[in-house]
């Protein structure tokens, strides 16, 4: 691995820094070391996140930050704000998020792009507010709400049957794995949602934001 290259091409080094990485390198023994020193800070890796989502989407955001993960080794399956920077994690980042005007973090916990929502305060509750909010910045993801534990991954689901309208807003569908609730609503998706949710065999609420619309899935 051509890490001086590697450090440039991450954003966290610039052309001009060549010799300088190839003399502080020279005295760092293991891949892990190498690879904690010329990873790119938090603030890089955010401002190219943003600037990324900005002009080409949330998937080609998620896209450089997986690619960037994988890289440098950086996942974690228990992500937090206190974990960047340390020694047992040092290449381990988060993508700050603002939602409903508190601070999470995006992180992912594997090369599959498995993916969690922390809050910086250990405390603070996750909403289905919340669950709304992250379905709609991520439309390219399954968003799952399941004991106060967020997580995003892509799923792939069977076709669904005809839909049926419950409401002027609302419909639902079937597969043979799962009910596909479809809304403009959020309000009256929940209702709908909760009167079949007791029945099924599992509490989790998914979530996936599609042109408008809100598809909430039910596992049978």
């Amino acid at each position: 691995m051509d890490y001086v290259e590697l450090a440039i091409k991450s954003g966290g080094f610039m052309a001009m820094d060549r010799v300088f990485l190839n003399n502080r390198l020279a005295e760092l023994s293991s891949d892990r070391d190498k690879l904690a020193y010329i990873m790119p800070p938090a603030s890089v890796i955010n401002a190219y996140f943003a600037e990324i989502y900005q002009k080409q989407g949330p998937e080609a955001a998620t896209d450089y930050f997986l690619d960037l993960m994988t890289t440098f080794k950086g996942f974690s399956d228990q992500p937090s704000f206190d974990l960047e920077g340390h020694e047992s994690a040092p290449t381990f980042r988060l993508i700050r998020l603002n939602l409903s005007g508190k601070s999470f973090g995006f992180a992912f916990q594997n090369e599959q792009g498995q993916a969690l929502i922390v809050s910086e305060l250990a405390d603070e509750p996750i909403t289905d507010a919340l669950l709304f909010e992250v379905a709609q910045l991520f439309p390219h993801y399954v968003i799952r709400l399941d004991a106060g534990k967020l997580t995003l991954g892509a799923l792939d689901f069977e076709p669904f049957g005809s839909p049926v309208d419950l409401d002027e807003l609302t419909s639902q569908a079937e597969n043979e794995r799962y009910i596909k609730l479809t809304t403009f609503n959020i309000a009256e998706g929940i209702t709908h949602y909760q009167g079949i949710v007791n029945h099924s065999r599992s509490q989790a609420k998914m979530v996936q934001y599609e042109g408008r619309a809100f598809n909430l899935y039910i596992r049978k």
